[in-house]
């Protein structure tokens, strides 16, 4: 169980995250100012520019997860990807939203409130402002949070085992 988890929170997971997140936030920044017709293309194909970057880089970064994992079993090198996809596409989202390139509902809070970490942590950092109480501010949205990963977990998790379908695993043991 030990050697799950270690390959799970290992560094390749959260730096493959993370690279998927600047992929996203890239993407993202690509459709919102059409750069070289990203835009346009992305809706020729019938996708929404957040669908295409969120749900297409947690695949992508499930498959990369998996090509670059080789030693891994196709169970973990899954969950592995599936946590990476997720992490990219959470993050990503949320940093989109901070930007304003990805649209919130009427009403809707967004996944990660920024201004509030922030303040959150200037405040543990220092004196901060006295006139706020600690954690008057929701600092995320719990539901939206939960489905942001989940769903692109789930893109990285199937980009994975994709990937690993299709390059197979070097890291096999002979029979004997």
């Amino acid at each position: 169980m030990q050697r799950i988890l270690y390959y799970l929170i290992q560094p390749g997971v959260l730096s493959t995250g993370l690279m998927g997140t600047v992929l996203q936030v890239g993407l993202a920044f690509a459709n919102q100012f059409n750069v070289a017709g990203a835009a346009e293309t992305i809706a020729n194909y019938g996708l929404n520019g957040q669908l295409a970057s969120g749900g297409l880089i947690a695949a992508l970064t499930g498959i990369y997860y998996s090509m670059t994992q080789r030693k891994t079993g196709r169970a973990v090198a899954t969950g592995a990807g599936a946590v990476a996809g997720g992490i990219s596409g959470t993050l990503g989202t949320a940093i989109t939203q901070s930007l304003g390139w990805t649209e919130l509902a009427e009403g809707a809070s967004p996944i990660l409130n920024f201004p509030a970490i922030v303040a959150a942590l200037t405040g543990a950092a220092t004196t901060g402002d006295p006139s706020l109480p600690p954690g008057s501010e929701a600092m995320y949205d719990p539901a939206v949070l939960t489905q942001v990963f989940g769903s692109t977990a789930a893109g990285g998790g199937i980009g994975a085992l994709l990937g690993r379908f299709a390059f197979g695993s070097r890291g096999k043991r002979a029979h004997a």
